[in-house]
């Protein structure tokens, strides 16, 4: 199958014209493999370039989703192929599908949770030579089993630097993590720098909000939350882990 090297190598191949339903086709990671296995298109990757190079679909092409000429080189490609796009969870391959349809474009694919997905289905990527993994706040597997069997309460803010609600919340987190200081135990976990955890809790979506008491999970959210939500939240399970802590004793 031939796709767009775009970046990498910025040549486009004309290939045969496919159906016209307009809608968005959503897909999973075993439909979208054999999708692009047997059809002539194009593939690309809408993440950073420094994602695409930490691990990707073979043969991708890579175009950021954040460069400020990302709708211009989008729209150069052909309209009369089919289009596969992905990025880490599908938002912002969600978002370069609509772009596509609104320019007449009638034949897209969207991988619906992303490369997330596609690694906890075991599917093959490819990991450039000059990669430079992520390490801020990364965290294996047995620190974290260790972390959460903690007696006091722990919150984990699963995120990823890409994700633009995760960097909304960031200023909360950390105030938060000063406000409860003793009582909950406050942590991010990047997930794109812990892949091998978030793989082994099968995670496919960030920011993951989840509050862990005695190693079992209490609370657990994807997406935005307020601050208000999130101190009720504290303030109730702090004065259970008191009582629990009073009768234990």
């Amino acid at each position: 199958m031939k796709r767009l090297f775009s970046i990498i190598i910025p040549t486009f191949f004309l290939l045969n014209a496919c159906g016209q339903n307009t809608a968005i086709k959503q897909s999973n990671s075993i439909e979208f493999e054999k999708l692009i296995k047997d059809s002539s298109g194009t593939l690309i990757d809408v993440r950073t370039l420094g994602e695409f190079k930490n691990g990707h679909i073979a043969d991708a092409g890579q175009l950021n989703y954040y460069a400020f000429d990302f709708k211009q080189k989008l729209l150069l490609l052909p309209k009369n192929q089919p289009v596969y796009l992905y990025c880490n969870t599908g938002y912002r391959s969600q978002r370069a599908a609509e772009i596509l349809l609104e320019n007449g474009y009638t034949e897209v694919y969207n991988l619906a949770h992303g490369i997330m997905e596609w690694s906890l289905q075991n599917l093959p990527v490819v990991i450039e030579p000059d990669a430079k993994p992520d390490t801020e706040n990364k965290m294996e597997a047995d620190e974290f089993k260790a972390l959460i069997q903690s007696e006091k309460l722990v919150f984990v803010d699963f995120y990823a630097p890409w994700c633009a609600p995760c960097r909304k919340m960031m200023p909360m987190i950390d105030s938060l993590k000063t406000e409860y200081y003793g009582k909950i135990t406050i942590v991010k976990i990047n997930v794109d720098a812990g892949k091998k955890l978030a793989k082994e809790l099968g995670i496919i979506g960030v920011p993951l909000l989840v509050l862990y008491y005695g190693g079992k999970t209490i609370f657990s959210q994807n997406g935005l939350i307020s601050r208000g939500e999130l101190e009720k939240l504290f303030d109730i399970e702090i004065n259970k882990s008191i009582d629990y802590q009073d009768i234990k004793n």
